[in-house]
């Protein structure tokens, strides 16, 4: 493996923390005797084309550093490859650094394993999910938490996490069930009406909440496959827009390896 890695930051994460994260998670894989580049880009269309031409070249390790979304951006680009994947967890929900087990808001500890990971030559591999070319790796949403989703991303008057607490105040105040058309692996379609049916690829969701799943009102399903539909509903995947329903995701069974314990 090439000792150089690289460092792929989203500067605005969590309020600033992902470009002041870059450099303590820098030092530590430094300290363990890697070169690091630092790629940002100026959109998200090119920062992910600059992750694509890193791994194109052989980098040993893509290292995301930021929340959920900057980790959905590093695996469009490391997905279906060789090359590894580290997460710096430094956003507002980190759910996919959570459910790997690895540090959240503790960059240089992010960076320590990181460089541990590679040194002992360990990867770990986990599946993703997939929405045609899209791959997802914490949750697909649907229905009442991505409409909060669509109006946080419409408050341009209020930052972080205190606008997606305004809207879920205002979506609850008018919310009424959402009717779904469902099929899971192929089978029957079945009609229902739900809050919001939410695709999970790992064991928390939100921003850490992990205990939901016993609740009376939560109905839970593994599977391989499932295709939604339902009029007037936006997809997020990662906490990203999607596109509007109707959907099929899948599971994709150890689509990419990750430096985690």
């Amino acid at each position: 493996m090439t000792s150089e890695i690289t460092l792929f930051v989203n500067p605005t994460a969590g309020s600033g923390r992902g470009a002041r994260a870059a450099q303590p998670a820098a030092s530590a894989l430094r300290d363990a005797g890697f070169s690091v580049r630092t790629i940002l880009g100026e959109d998200a269309d090119d920062a992910l084309r600059r992750a694509r031409e890193a791994v194109a070249l052989g980098t040993g390790a893509l290292i995301a550093v930021g929340g959920d979304g900057m980790m959905s951006l590093a695996l469009q680009a490391v997905a279906g490859t060789p090359t590894p994947l580290g997460a710096v967890a430094v956003g507002t929900g980190n759910d996919f650094a959570r459910a790997l087990g690895l540090p959240v808001r503790d960059p240089a500890a992010a960076g320590r394993l990181a460089g541990e990971a590679l040194k002992a030559g360990t990867t770990r591999a986990i599946d993703l999910g997939r929405v045609g070319e899209r791959w997802f790796g914490s949750v697909l949403a649907s229905g009442f938490d991505s409409r909060v989703n669509d109006r946080g991303n419409r408050m341009r008057w209020v930052g972080g996490r205190f606008k997606y607490d305004l809207a879920i105040l205002a979506e609850l105040a008018a919310f009424r069930p959402i009717p779904y058309s469902v099929r899971l692996d192929g089978g029957p379609v079945t009609e229902i009406e739900a809050t919001l049916i939410a695709v999970g690829n790992g064991t928390t969701y939100g921003g850490g909440m992990g205990t939901h799943l016993g609740h009376p009102k939560v109905t839970v399903h593994r599977v391989s496959s499932i295709e939604l539909a339902s009029a007037g509903v936006t997809a997020y995947a990662d906490g990203e827009p999607l596109g509007a329903l109707p959907l099929r995701a899948t599971c994709v069974p150890g689509a990419v390896r990750v430096l985690a314990p």
